[in-house]
């Protein structure tokens, strides 16, 4: 890995040699040299919005992903493909729309990002189970479940912390938890999802605080435009006493709109701990099985006011309970996590004239968490410490408003600007000791603008900047510049980008107070910290061949952190988070797609990843240096599909579960395959398996995932 210490080395070179006010400079000169390149006698390209999009079916993939002869999962390395008229000679590209880089719909190879899109064929047939198991065949993300479906989950995506990814709905910032980390993320379920962008790119100077490392954006169905409702009910059972049923309907009456599911998962997973009695006085408790039951429903509605002005109201709710019976080692037989979570999002969209469209939408969300752990409560008061946390009820109410304003100036040109703010207020009530632990708000406000140019066909140039003002701790100003070229004669498709891309701190990291415990503790709020902040640069070549019958790909990126929050102990024992750390990753993204017949399409990722705290000198747990997962899908007739797939990891290292110290963690090897069968238009039946090799295996040390296990499900459509 020679070379990948030659870029690391080209990289810190880089940033120490460009002043901070040079990227300021260069972000606003091509604001200038837009209004003198601009063509202003030329009929603008209005950029397309709700309000003024064409009506026209949106079933499945079809509208925003390649036919199914393209390939399963799109990795989309950017390209330079321009949004006007193609040129002669270029052979336009699959045409991919995406809004989570750009905060517009527009194709992903004009974003200047490393973004893979899971369409809506690619969900149905994978038959992936929830989000999380869907972001296991992204390349570059680490997807970390503590155990069984339903318990905590990470995703890092190329290194960077999981409280450093943004979660968002249809561009709608996902509320967060304690810790800064969506927390509802691992209940999160594919009803109503149309396609899944991952963007792999710092892009925090159009979508603020927690991009720092990407966005996971779920797309979601609607019913405009459809001139017949559809619908379909499925039930899906197998292993672990798993039944999940769902239900869903979209259509369009007149002007209205609508796109509605609901679910539910039932589920008993095994004991973790074989019964043996484990440290620190636990007894062990044999059969202690891990209950998870999930409720979810997702509705969006929509009305065509006027021929300018659309209206729409996006509304969910999930019910989520999980036992928690501990790690293996330290059997826990009452622990458990209820999550409630209910969004509420009314949004309006108006084309004011040919080049200026403008939205607004605010969103309600209140989340509420209990937790219930009455056995830790008396080991805690056994050793003469404070059952604190052990029996808590979280409330976290969170408003948020965003306004964009979107600008075509002229056919080349188009500038995106607006505002965006955040209120929250949250309290923790501990049951055992009867009174609030945690009570408080703050707020943020920020204003963002972008803008892309097209000086010359098949080049494009976006440029961002961002600045926010938090109520609780200092402002943040991030920026990004990005670039993509597509070789017209070999349609060879660059892409680059350097971004400044910031974290705020958390709630936890704030204000959180822990008593602790006999072994650790206590654990200090601080609340001067500041928010982290990160620069970070990537390339990428993407090189079709063959009639796109094979590309590959190669992306390099590289991260800097900065005033990276760790919790240091203190002379006296306790134990406060600080602004102590530097963090470097960087690695690379190696794609290969091959469509050797029509009726299959081969798909295999591997990611070389280096994230080490460079403060201390040793490598951020749970993140893989090496990583490898494919997909295949293979159509040998024409209403029978069946996939195959897996995750190869390799290289990373975690805390012991007991001891805390970092260590080595065991390699594994996972294998998923399914079949669907379409009897007709209407009824389709499947089978899946995951785990297909049985591996016996921990994401994180000390929870034992799933064995082998085997479903079956029908879904009849109306």
């Amino acid at each position: 890995m020679q070379i990948i210490q030659s870029l690391h080395r080209t990289g810190r070179r880089l940033r120490k040699g460009i002043s901070h006010s040079l990227f300021i400079l260069s972000l606003l000169a091509p604001l200038a040299f837009g209004i003198v390149w601009a063509d202003p006698s030329s009929t603008p390209t209005p950029q397309t919005s709700p309000a003024t999009a064409p009506a026209k079916p949106v079933t499945s993939a079809k509208t925003s992903a390649p036919s199914k002869t393209k390939a399963a999962s799109t990795t989309a390395k950017t390209s330079a493909a321009s949004t006007a008229k193609p040129q002669p000679g270029v052979m336009p590209l699959p045409t991919i729309v995406v809004t989570a880089a750009t905060r517009n719909a527009q194709p992903v190879a004009t974003t200047a990002t490393t973004t893979t899109v899971l369409t809506h064929q690619d969900l149905d047939d994978n038959k992936y189970a929830s989000v999380p198991d869907a972001l296991q065949s992204v390349p570059g993300l680490a997807v970390v479940t503590s155990g069984n479906p339903g318990e905590v989950t990470s995703v890092f995506i190329h290194g960077l912390d999981s409280r450093q990814t943004l979660v968002t709905v249809d561009g709608r910032r996902q509320a967060v938890g304690l810790s800064g980390a969506d927390d509802n993320l691992t209940n999160l379920t594919l009803d109503n999802i149309d396609q899944i962008e991952v963007v792999r790119t710092p892009v925090s100077s159009i979508n603020g605080g927690s991009a720092m490392g990407g966005v996971i954006n779920l797309v979601t169905l609607s019913g405009k435009g459809l001139t017949t409702p559809e619908g379909s009910v499925s039930e899906e059972a197998g292993s672990f006493n798993t039944f999940r049923e769902n239900a869903q309907s979209r259509g369009a009456v007149g002007n209205f709109d609508y796109a509605v599911s609901a679910s539910r998962q039932d589920s008993i997973y095994p004991a973790l701990s074989v019964g043996t009695p484990g440290p620190f006085g636990s007894p062990g408790f044999p059969g202690q099985a891990d209950q998870y039951r999930n409720t979810t429903y997702r509705g969006n509605f929509g009305y065509q006011l006027t021929p300018d002005i659309y209206l729409d109201l996006h509304s969910a709710y999930s019910n989520a309970y999980t036992s928690s019976p501990g790690i293996y080692l330290f059997p826990d037989p009452t622990a458990s996590l209820l999550i409630e979570d209910w969004n509420l999002s009314p949004e309006v969209v108006a084309k004011v004239t040919d080049f200026y469209t403008t939205k607004l939408y605010y969103t309600r969300d209140q989340q509420r968490q209990a937790t219930n752990d009455p056995f830790l409560a008396n080991q805690l008061i056994s050793f003469g410490s404070s059952p604190q946390g052990s029996e808590t009820r979280l409330q976290i109410d969170t408003d948020s408003v965003d306004w964009q304003n979107d600008f075509q100036i002229a056919h080349n040109w188009s500038v995106t600007a607006g505002l965006q703010g955040d209120n929250r207020n949250y309290y923790e009530y501990d049951n055992v000791l009867g009174f609030r632990t945690l009570d408080g708000h703050d707020n943020n406000i920020g204003g963002y603008i972008s803008s892309q140019w097209q000086p010359l066909p098949g080049l494009n140039i976006l440029n961002s900047g961002r600045y926010d003002s938090y109520s609780a701790f200092e402002g943040s100003f991030s920026w990004r510049q990005g670039a993509t070229y597509c070789v017209a004669p070999t349609q060879t498709q660059l892409h680059a980008s350097v971004s400044s891309a910031y974290t705020p701190p958390s709630i936890q990291d704030l204000y959180v107070f822990n008593a602790g415990s006999p072994f650790f503790g206590p654990f200090l709020p601080n609340p001067n910290l500041k928010p982290e902040t990160d620069l970070g640069w990537e390339a990428g070549v993407a090189q079709p061949l063959w009639d796109d019958r094979v590309t590959p790909s190669v992306t390099y990126f590289h991260n800097h952190v900065q005033n990276d929050i760790q919790n240091v102990r203190l002379p006296g024992g306790a134990f406060i988070n600080e602004n102590v750390n530097e963090v470097t990753t960087d690695g690379v993204e190696v794609g290969l797609q091959i469509k050797p017949w029509s009726t299959v399409t081969l798909q295999g990722n591997y990611t070389y990843l280096d994230a080490v705290n460079d403060t201390s000198h040793m490598r951020l747990i749970r993140r893989p240096r090496n990583s490898l997962d494919f997909t295949g899908t293979w159509n040998p007739i024409s209403p029978l599909t069946l996939t195959l797939g897996g995750n190869w990891i390799v290289g990373r290292e975690d805390l012991d579960a007991i001891t805390g110290v970092q260590e080595d963690a065991p390699d594994y090897f996972l294998l998923r395959a399914s079949a669907t069968y379409r009897i007709n238009d209407h009824v389709s039946i499947w089978v899946r398996g995951e785990n297909l090799t049985d591996r016996n295996y921990q994401p994180a040390l000390g929870f034992l995932a799933p064995s082998i296990a085997g479903y079956g499900g029908i879904k009849v459509s109306f």
